[in-house]
This record gives structure tokens, sequence and C-alpha cells, in this order.
């Protein structure tokens, strides 16, 4: 824990963070629990941070209702802004869905009508909240669902809006949100309408690689009440998740008072236990064959592909090249390499986005690791070679599968020279990361901490080391590889220039001091020591190319056609 006091406020419990800190705390005065909430210095350094936050405690301050998270307090703390919310047991919605804690339709329905109602009075004070998703919705381990998280809400008074960036979370944006077009109370009656299906189902609407991929099914595709049909949701619900998510927001219901009308009819049928009812409720709709409009869809299709190959730049053919003399010869590489040093993945010839501002770079296949280097296989190294084991080694066989850490970049690229193979670059280790339409994180775009080994995984309260490689399976990045994210920073072979901060800050770690002439390094992915980076696969920090520590391990790439041992 930081900090143990705030004014009348007792810190008992640190709850997490990132930009901000979360504490459960004591009112001294009055003697009840709550959550403060406050500012990091990053949060501070970081303008949109700081006016979401401020909004965030101005905008729900002013609400008293009871499906609305209260805030009873905000100020300043040192020049620091801080807000005091009560504090409640349970968790959000999302963890709900993944944890399947609602298993029936009348559970789903009550969270529904809740959260319908705390919609309906924020959109009667002005208040357009603009990022409703269940991450935003809290389940108390009473039955109360909360609406939290007002830092993009809008009124008709103020709104923050970052120049070039469409505010809310992709899945959840209307079609109007997408476009930037101004957005009214019918952007987040779209927003509830895939939270509906969310809650239903347990999947989105859509799968997509990318952001834009996720926009343009917004703005083009229907949505398939398939699932919904198969999931034995009532018609009239289905119906309401339709209507919800036209893409005309004139479509869409007026205002959540019809759509509370609409739930609590259904919930009142539900409620009765009347078997034959309620069955021909959740009789699935006799609907017009879709044959033609499919057959019109495929046609459209097919004609867009051909405008698309009658654009694409021609190159050779094989009948070409062959006139001219010229050998055609199509390599296929294997997608995995077998090495006594571990399994090796490829990551494929081509295009991908680099940095934070997606910049389109070229990039030749190679091989990366699948897992970061072990204890195991490192001190095999080590004993072959007659390399130094690191400070503190763990010895024993239950932690032969854990990363092995406390390695200077040197110790890695000795390590990398005797398997055969060599540290990747920043552009290599990005392209496993991301793939090839630029992902945010190994897994997709969706901040998800209980997918890494970091120290915001609620499965993971209380770590305090690595856990073995590729603990979290379904975590891996397009091309397979696992513990891009968290578990131990990894070094890359990036030759960086560090800030002044940074040189001061490692000359209270390292004897001798380095100075900003010394080699330094990248390193990337983020580790258990930390929660999970925002936008992961393209943070790096820069840190002395001899430091060792107990978050810092490597793995290796090789290139085609080379024999790593």
């Amino acid at each position: 824990m930081q900090q143990q006091q705030l004014g009348k406020y007792k810190f008992e419990q640190f709850l997490g963070g990132g930009m901000s800190h979360v504490y459960k705390a004591r009112d001294t005065l009055i003697n009840r629990i709550v959550v403060v909430k406050i500012l990091t210095d990053s949060g501070m350094h970081d303008e949109d941070t700081k006016k979401r936050f401020l909004r965030e405690a101005q905008t729900a301050g002013a609400i008293s209702h009871e499906n609305i998270i209260r805030v009873y307090d905000f100020g300043e703390h040192e020049g620091r802004p801080y807000m005091v919310m009560e504090y409640l047991q349970g968790n959000d919605l999302r963890a709900s869905i993944q944890k399947a804690q609602l298993p029936g339709v009348l559970e789903k329905l009550r969270v529904l009508v809740q959260l319908a109602r705390g919609m309906k009075h924020i959109h009667g004070l002005g208040i357009i909240h603009r990022d409703l998703k269940p991450d935003n919705v809290f389940m108390s381990d009473t039955g109360e669902v909360k609406l939290m998280d007002f830092g993009i809400a809008k009124t008709k008074d103020l709104s923050i809006t970052r120049t070039g960036y469409t505010l809310g979370t992709p899945y959840y944006m209307a079609p109007e949100q997408v476009m930037s077009k101004d957005v009214g109370d019918r952007a987040d009656i779209y927003a509830y309408g895939i939270l509906m299906f969310e809650l239903f189902t347990g999947v989105k609407p859509f799968r997509a690689e990318n952001v834009h991929e996720v926009f343009f099914k917004i703005l083009n595709e229907p949505l398939d009440a398939t699932p919904l049909v198969e999931a034995s949701v009532p018609t009239h619900v289905v119906d309401l998740i339709k209507q919800c998510t036209e893409k005309d927001q004139t479509k869409r219901p007026e205002n959540f008072g019809i759509v509370i009308q609409e739930l609590e009819a259904v919930l009142k049928t539900m409620e009765t236990g009347d078997v034959e009812t309620i069955t021909q409720l959740t009789k699935p709709r006799t609907e017009i064959p879709r044959i033609a409009w499919i057959g019109g869809a495929a046609a459209l299709g097919l004609i867009i592909l051909l405008l698309i190959f009658n654009l694409m730049p021609r190159g050779e053919n094989k009948d070409d090249a062959k006139k001219q003399g010229q050998a055609v010869a199509v390599i296929e590489l294997p997608p995995t390499l077998k090495t006594s040093t571990g399994e090796m993945l490829l990551v494929k010839e081509g295009d991908f986005l680099f940095g934070e501002a997606n910049e389109k770079r070229a990039q030749k296949a190679f091989y990366i690791d699948k897992f970061e280097v072990t204890n195991e296989i490192y001190k095999k190294f080590a004993m072959e070679r007659g390399w130094p084991l690191p400070v503190g080694f763990p010895d024993d066989d239950a932690s032969k599968k854990l990363p092995v850490v406390n390695v200077s970049f040197d110790d890695a690229r000795e390590f990398a020279t005797w398997a055969g193979k060599r540290i990747p670059y920043a552009v290599e280790w990005e392209k496993a990361a991301r793939g090839s339409q630029g992902r945010t994180y190994p897994w997709g775009y969706e901040h998800l901490p209980e997918l890494a080994v970091v120290e915001d995984n609620p499965r993971l309260k209380g770590i305090k080391g690595p856990k073995p490689v590729g603990s979290f399976q379904s975590a891996d990045s397009i091309y397979g590889a696992l513990d891009l994210a968290g578990n131990v920073f990894e070094w890359v072979d990036e030759r960086t220039k560090p800030s002044l901060p940074a040189v001061k800050m490692f000359s209270t770690l390292m004897k001798p001091p380095p100075s900003e002439n010394d080699l330094w390094m990248q390193i990337r992915g983020g580790s258990f020591f930390r929660p999970l980076l925002p936008n992961v696969s393209v943070q790096m920090a820069s840190v002395p190319a001899a430091y060792k520590t107990s978050d810092i391990g490597f793995r290796c790439v090789t290139d085609p056609g080379t024999k790593p041992k």
C-alpha cells in the first residue's frame, strides 16, 4: 500500500489501478467503509486522463439513484484529485458473464431492468453515458445493480473529446458514435442492446480482428439473432434487442422508459411460473426465408471481390516468368520448429502496424519462441557454457518451468548465441505480439488483466513472482506465442537513448550507477509486478543493458533456414 491515510479516510486495502489508484478505506468520522480513488503521477501528467477523472467525479457526484454508484466526496490532496465512492462487495457484469453467475433468464431480466432504470435516470438529467458496457456495470452480492464510470459522459453543458479520437469502447459504439456524429440518448440504447445480447449469449454479436473491422461491422452488418434464439431468449426480448441495435437511430426505442416497460412485461409473465405461457413466450417466430437476401449478399460479395481483383497491381504470373526463362518456386515454411531449447512458431512475412502511430512496416518471416526461456533450459546452457547462474537462481523441480530472471541483456544474448538463435528486434517482438492488424494486446483489443500474469489479475491476488510459462493458454497471440503480456518483461535487441529521469532512477538501483552513454536497451511486455499496461503490445521501457532484476527475462527468435540447437 503506497499511502496510509488521506484526510479523514484511513486506507485499509489497495484494490488496484493504473492511472489512478483505488483503495478500500474507512471514513474515520462516521465509521463508514468507502472506496477512495486518487490519481497517480502518471495520471496527473496525462491531461486527458485528468480531465476524465474530474469529469467522472463532477458528473457522478451530482447523481443520486439506487442503480448508480454514489460519490460521497471529491477534492484534492497535495494537488492531486481524489474521489470517495460507496463500497460494494461483488463484481462487475463482465465477470458475472464469464463466470456464468446469472444462469437463468429471470436473473438476467432483473439485472437489465435495474440497469435500464439507472440509464433512464441519467438521461432525465441530460447525461449521456457514452461508454455503457459490462465492465461499467457493478453487481453487488445482494443483487443490486450499479452503473459506474462517467469518465466520458456528456451533458448538455460539457463534453470531453480528444481531437481525432472517438470515445467509447468499440464493440458497444453506435454507428453515429463511430462516425463521430452528434451522439444522443439513443447511442446509449444501442450499447444497451449489445450488452443485452452478450448477457444472454455469453458472446459479442460479432468477432473481429481489429478496430477497423469492428467499425465496419457496426456500420454495415445486421445483428444475427440466431444465438439469442438458440439460448431460448423470450421472443419479445429478442425483438427488443434487434430494435435497440438498429443502424438507424430513429428506429431504436425513443427512451429507456419504453425499454423498461417491455422488459417488465416479459419479467412479469416469466415470474408467474405458467409453463404454457412461458413456452409460448420463448417460441421462435416464423420468419420469412432468407434465401433471396443471402443470394443478393453473395452476389454483392462476388462483385466486390472482382473489383478488388481488377484493382490489384499485377505482378508477373508463372506463365510470364516461364516465358522469360525464370524459375518459379513457392517455398512453404513449416508453422513450427522443434528445437532442444523449446518450440518456435512461424511469424509470416508481410506488412503490419508498428508503434503508437500504427506505422505500416514490412517484415520478413521469422520464428519466435513460444515461451519465455525457462530456468530449466537456462541451467542447461549455464552448465554447458560455464556461464554463471543468476543471483538467487531457484534450483528446484517446482521452479523448472518458471521464466529465468535476474539476467542482463548480455546474459540473454550469450544464451541465444549458444542456442543458435538471437534476441528479437523491436519490430519482430511487436509483430509477434500484435499480428498484422495492430492488436493492442496479444489476445485482441480488450483490456483483460484476467488473461495475464499481472498484478491486477483478480485471480492472482497477492502475486509475488512469475508463474510457469504458458499458464494462460487462452491469451496467446495470433501466432500462438504465450506470455507476451505479463509474467516477466523481455529483453529486446533495440538500443535506446534514456531520459534523464530514467538515468537518475537507475542510479539509485545500480552500482556503479549507469550513465546515458552506457548501453541501454528496450524491454517489452509487462510483468507480474505491475498492472496490465494499456496497449501493452506497443509499450516499451528503456533499461541499462547491465541491469538485472526479478521481473526481466527473455525469449529468442531465429531466421528461416537456420538450424538452432
